[in-house]
Parts: C-alpha cells; sequence; structure tokens
C-alpha cells in the first residue's frame, strides 16, 4: 500500500512537470509559427520572434492542473489505490505543485527570460508580390518595391486601384495558406487560455484566494473520480473522465464570464465575497457529488449483502 502510494506521487509529481513543459513548448511553437506566418514580417526590425517563457509557462498551468489530476485518479484506479486516499494525496500535491510553479513564474518574469529565434535570412518575396488579404473584402496588395521594406510603395487594390506611398507601413496579416478550422480543439484551447487568467488573477490577490480557488476546483475534479471507475476497461474510464473534465473546464468558464460574474454577485453578495462565489459553487458540488457516490456506494453494499 504505501509503495503504491509513493509511486502515485512521483507519478503525479512527474505527470505535471511533463505536461507543463510540453504544454509550453507547444504554445512557443504555435506563437512562433502564427508570427512566421505573418506578412509583412512583424520581426523585420530586429531579425529575430521573442517569446516571454513566463508567459507561456503561465498559460499552460490549467491543462497541467486538469490533466494531471485526470490521469492521477485513473493510476490510482489502475494501482487499486483506496478512493479517499488517492483523493487527499492529488488533492495536496496538485495545489503544492500548481503554487510552486506560480512563485516560479515569478522569478522568471523578474529575469526576463524569453527565449529568440531567428527569422529565416532568405527572403523569397519579390517585387511585384500579388497578396490577398482574404475573401470576405476580397482586397489584394501589389507590392512595387521590396515587400520586406516597411517603407516600400504598394497598390491595394480592392472597389478601386489606391496606391500607397512609403508613409502608409502596411499592418502584419497572415498569409493565407489553409483555411482555420475551428473545431473542439480551437474551444479548448480558448478555454483553458480563459482558465489561465483567471488563475494568474487569483494568485495576485494573494496565496490565500489561490488555495480557496484552485482547492475547490481541484475538490470538484477529484469527486468526479466516479467517472474514471465506471468500467472495467482502464482506457474507456480515461476517455469518461476526460469527458467529464471537459464538462468541468467549460463550467468554470461559463461561471467566469463577466455578466454571470455579476449575475451571483447580485444573488450572493451580499453574504460572500466576490471572490468566494466560485469556490463556494465548486465545493457545493463536489460534497453534492461526493455525498450521490456514498449513497450509491452504500446502496450497493446493502444489495449485495441480501
Amino acid at each position: 500500500m504505501v509503495k503504491n502510494i509513493a509511486s502515485l506521487v512521483l507519478f503525479l509529481i512527474f505527470t505535471f512537470i511533463g505536461i507543463l513543459i510540453l504544454a509550453t513548448l507547444l504554445a512557443l511553437l504555435q506563437d512562433w509559427t502564427s508570427s512566421a506566418l505573418l506578412f509583412p514580417p512583424d520581426t523585420v526590425i530586429s531579425g529575430v520572434f521573442n517569446g516571454k517563457i513566463a508567459s507561456y509557462l503561465a498559460s499552460s498551468l490549467p491543462a497541467a492542473f486538469y490533466l494531471s489530476v485526470l490521469l492521477g485518479l485513473n493510476y490510482a484506479v489502475r494501482r487499486r489505490i483506496a478512493y479517499p486516499v488517492s483523493f487527499m494525496l492529488i488533492w495536496v500535491f496538485i495545489l503544492i505543485l500548481s503554487g510552486a510553479a506560480f512563485m516560479g513564474l515569478e522569478s522568471l518574469k523578474r529575469m526576463d527570460f524569453s527565449v529568440s529565434i531567428k527569422k529565416p535570412s532568405r527572403e523569397l518575396a519579390k517585387p511585384g508580390l500579388l497578396l490577398s488579404k482574404g475573401t470576405l473584402n476580397n482586397n489584394q496588395w501589389i507590392f512595387l518595391g521590396d515587400p520586406y521594406r516597411q517603407d516600400s510603395a504598394r497598390v491595394v487594390l480592392s472597389q478601386s486601384l489606391e496606391y500607397q506611398g512609403q508613409d502608409a507601413a502596411p499592418a502584419p496579416m497572415p498569409l493565407p495558406f489553409f483555411a482555420k478550422q475551428n473545431g473542439i480543439f480551437d474551444s479548448i484551447d480558448r478555454d483553458f487560455g480563459h482558465s489561465s487568467g483567471i488563475f494568474s488573477a487569483s494568485f495576485e490577490d494573494g496565496l490565500l484566494f489561490y488555495g480557496l480557488y484552485t482547492g475547490s476546483l481541484a475538490a470538484f475534479l477529484l469527486s468526479l473520480g466516479c467517472l474514471v471507475n465506471i468500467s472495467f476497461w482502464s482506457l474507456a474510464n480515461l476517455f469518461f473522465g476526460a469527458l467529464a473534465f471537459r464538462g468541468a473546464l467549460a463550467l468554470e468558464n461559463f461561471l467566469n464570464q463577466p455578466h454571470i460574474h455579476q449575475l451571483l454577485s447580485s444573488f450572493a453578495g451580499k453574504v460572500l465575497n466576490d471572490s468566494f462565489i466560485n469556490p463556494v459553487i465548486f465545493f457545493t458540488l463536489s460534497m453534492m457529488i461526493l455525498l450521490y457516490s456514498c449513497l450509491i456506494y452504500l446502496s450497493r453494499g446493502k444489495i449485495s449483502n441480501g
């Protein structure tokens, strides 16, 4: 039993760190590729892309938070660790890990640590380049001079033909290599982005508010652990848990919408501080789910006994 508990702790630590690093690298890569698709390049002056590591780490913390809890619950079920024990272990260590990550972010911000990536030295665009701004406005640019120079003259073709001289620098826009499709992964990425803002804001309010918010959210996520043990197939349990956590992420962002938060504050503002409303909701939901799970467990025990 002690060996399984120690392995759960190590699994949770390495999972949190690994997901945090991987999500940070993916966020850096996504930002770099988005910058590389801009034309005229916004790196024309410095010639490099600068990525602030602290900002990417902060945006990746919610993903590490959610996925570590999910994988930790699944691992505890496969190791046959008692649910109350795994609940408390994951709850304590996820708060410690996320709090330590935010404290490390403060040091990185003071150091102003960043990654610089040089842009390709070869310039492929030549004078006479025709660039379309998209199908909505059907605007086209025709560069008369060097397209990489901000003061290059150009002709804009829309409803009419317009000449722009050296004093009109164009704003960078994405090159039309592909049409971006909005799907489920885009919505998940957007929700994680909103969640990272809430995490950062609660940490700036102090460790007490951060611990209260993340502690209540972690308790709500861990209360969904009954879905991680719904079948005998561990991979299916992982999928069920992922769907439940996706719903929890959507609920978190729904409750933190400005108009929803204002509506809740109008009802509970006289009793609770605005910062305590969402944690109370998460704790209440977790207690209701845990109570329901206990009743189901007790009823099954009575049925099996006679």
